[in-house]
């Protein structure tokens, strides 16, 4: 291709909206021009835009879209938009939608074509009202998924964009918003067919998951003081309770201020009827923790100043979090006038004390070597598609705890809600967050290369999740295809997370056992090696001996690395016709599994001095759409309905049942009587 011809197109493209920032020494996220802010619910003045809004379906110019954000592209979208970005057009004529909910129409039959396959624009508008509580307030816009493309008008004035559909966002309203008056969104969204651009995010036309568009998960307005804290990071350094918070300070106000930050620390009510059903930290308060170290400061902010204040304390006699043992804290602080008068904000958030290191081939959490007996899940139901309520995703989370007793839960190959998380802090669960490049290819990765929507989604990821002790690693990618590029990739995540915000946590993928074997260079700046293991189904030989070789293999070029079964599982077909070959693949792919493993099957859940596996992952537990709609996918143990459980379920319980049973995952090591 011309040279210049390449140029343009780089100048053309959309451009990401994430960077980070140095602050007193910190790198702080920033995004759309202001510090990227916790999506944990806070105890703050909050419009729910959850609700009927008006909507009208049109044919998006895909190219158009996802071109730059300059003067040539804001004089063509107002063309086509036709007055819909203003207050005063007339929508009186537009359908209804009820948000969030995928524009997608969804019957909610386990059958091919429920979901109605949409990927194309859609508009969105609706009216709000903010009254006297909210003058003199910083006010956001909270966006915790839209897909895939969003714009967003206030007023009539243009605010800014998000590309990617898993991942949240958050936009400054305070400049176009009105008090005590009727206020005006518009949404343009745009969701390009997976397939249609080697640039989106999944980008290929046979990801076997569902392309749902428009506003997936929940959308609302939080008003908070000028100065107020966006976010705090929180990382536990060690098991003896030495903590480190960040604390950053926005001024999003034309005034300089001084103002007093007071931290508290409380221990977590688990006995607390909001442990399980409030999202909210500060419900979930009990008496206060004793730790030694300053949680209080006074700043000085200029206007529109980010400030960051870096401290460690240490929490006295530290409860562990661990596999069902959901040992929490509440980290609170409170912003003031320096004359302490006047309280400016207030800032929970939950967090857990735990250590995941390795330690050659093992695994461990909290220095103890650990097994991981996971079962996947997608983030979906038949009635909603991805659209989900607190109460869907704990019911999900619970019933794969107390019927599969799995101590890990894989989210699969996308961030979840944000509830997610805080669930399987509050379950003990164990959780591994993947980023959407599915079955990548070196088309893919070269439009990365230039792009590096990649790399924002990882930092939206990690940074939307960062304070959650049950999230044990960041995984780079699903299946990948090309390999170079991969490795390429690969490393600069990691660097990028270990160099400028390192939380403590392990890095892996989820890579194909055929892509390109067992000697994958892509795994070597990865902390455990993860492959999907499919053999006698996707790649050669036999569920057994494949799976014995191939990890065999992996442990003979990669001796200093744990390994991880990311995946293995079989289809059950249309009216479970083949629910028995799911089962006999589930148990002879299981037995080459745990002859791997670092733990004995022998219930005694002892350590294997020649073990090398530290988890396995059964795909899936419920069956999903998928994205061609030529039929919905059956590698389920339940069936849509969370009801019917096929004759896989009643094998893995039992089996998990032993791997779980000493004190939920841990490997039980007999001390030796003194010779």
């Amino acid at each position: 291709m011309d040279l210049r011809l390449v140029q343009q197109e780089k100048m053309n493209m959309i451009q990401t909206t994430m960077e980070l920032r140095e602050v007193s020494g910190v790198a702080v996220p920033f995004q759309n021009g202001i510090p990227v802010p916790s999506f944990d619910a806070q105890q703050r003045l909050k419009l729910d835009l959850k609700g009927m809004w008006k909507k009208e379906r049109f044919a998006a110019d895909h190219d158009f879209s996802l071109s730059e954000r300059n003067d040539r592209w804001f004089e063509h979208v107002l063309l086509e938009a036709g007055g819909r970005t203003e207050v005063d057009f007339d929508d009186s004529v537009w359908a209804q939608r009820q948000l969030p909910f995928p524009e997608n129409e969804i019957r909610g039959k386990e059958e091919a074509g429920s979901s109605e396959t949409y990927q194309d624009g859609v508009w969105y508008r609706r009216t709000f009202c903010l009254d006297a509580a909210w003058v003199n307030k910083a006010v956001t816009l909270h966006a915790l998924a839209i897909s895939y493309v969003a714009d967003v008008w206030v007023n009539g004035q243009w605010v800014g964009y998000h590309e990617g559909g898993f991942t949240p966002f958050a936009l400054d309203l305070t400049p176009f918003v009105k008090i005590g008056e009727a206020n005006t969104i518009a949404l343009r969204i745009d969701n390009p067919p997976w397939g249609s651009r080697a640039d989106i995010i999944p980008a290929t036309p046979g990801t076997d998951f569902f392309n749902y568009t428009g506003v997936i998960h929940d959308l609302y307005i939080s008003g908070t003081a000028k100065c107020h804290i966006p976010r705090v990071n929180i990382v536990p350094l060690d098991i003896e309770g030495r903590v480190k918070f960040s604390v950053v300070l926005e001024n999003r106000g034309a005034d300089a201020v001084e103002v007093s930050v007071s931290g508290q620390i409380f221990d977590a009510d688990h006995e607390a009827d909001a442990f399980l059903n409030s999202p909210l930290a500060a419900d979930i308060k009990g008496k206060q923790t004793r730790w030694t170290g300053d949680l209080n400061w006074t700043e000085a902010l200029a206007p529109y100043e980010t400030r960051v204040m870096e401290v460690i304390v240490h929490i006295q006699e530290p409860r562990l979090w661990a596999f069902w043992q959901p040992e929490l804290y509440v980290a609170e602080f409170a912003v003031v006038y320096g004359d302490r008068t006047a309280q400016l904000d207030r800032y929970a958030s939950q967090f857990g004390i735990r250590t995941v290191t390795t330690e050659g081939t093992k695994l461990l959490l909290n220095g103890r070597p650990a097994f991981l007996a996971g079962v996947a899940r997608h983030e979906e139901w038949p009635d909603t598609g991805r659209s989900a309520t607190w109460k869907q995703i704990r019911d999900d989370l619970v019933q794969m705890r107390q019927s599969m007793h799995v101590n890990f839960v894989r989210t699969a190959h996308y961030p979840n809600h944000a509830y997610t998380s805080l669930l399987t802090d509050r379950l003990g669960l164990a959780t591994v967050s993947e980023i959407p490049l599915w079955q990548f290819t070196r088309e893919h990765f070269e439009a990365q290369e230039q792009k590096r929507l990649s790399d924002q989604m990882w930092r939206e990821m990690i940074f939307s999740q960062y304070n959650s002790p049950s999230v044990l690693m960041w995984s780079t990618q699903n299946e990948s295809v090309e390999v170079e590029l991969r490795t390429v990739y690969n490393k600069r995540l990691v660097k990028d997370l270990k160099q400028n915000y390192a939380d403590g946590r392990l890095t892996t993928q989820s890579a194909a056992a055929d892509q390109p074997g067992a000697h994958d260079p892509s795994m070597e700046p990865l902390d455990v090696a993860g492959w999907t293991m499919y053999f006698g189904i996707f790649h050669g030989s036999t569920y057994y001996e494949g799976t014995k070789d191939f990890l065999q293999k992996a442990h003979e070029l990669w001796p200093d690395k744990p390994i991880w079964n990311t995946e293995f599982g079989h289809w059950s077909s249309d009216q479970d016709t083949m629910a028995a070959e799911q089962l006999k693949t589930y148990k002879e792919t299981l037995q080459a599994l745990m002859e791997r493993a670092v733990i004995s099957e022998d219930g005694e859940a002892q350590l294997r001095s020649d073990g090398f596996l530290v988890g396995i992952d059964f795909w899936i537990m419920y069956d999903w759409y998928v994205n061609h709609n030529n039929w919905i996918d059956t590698f389920g143990i339940y069936h849509m309905d969370r009801k019917t459980m096929k004759p896989v379920g009643e094998a893995l319980s039992q089996d998990y049942a032993r791997y779980t049973a000493f004190e939920g995952g841990f490997i039980h090591q007999p001390k030796r009587e003194s010779q």
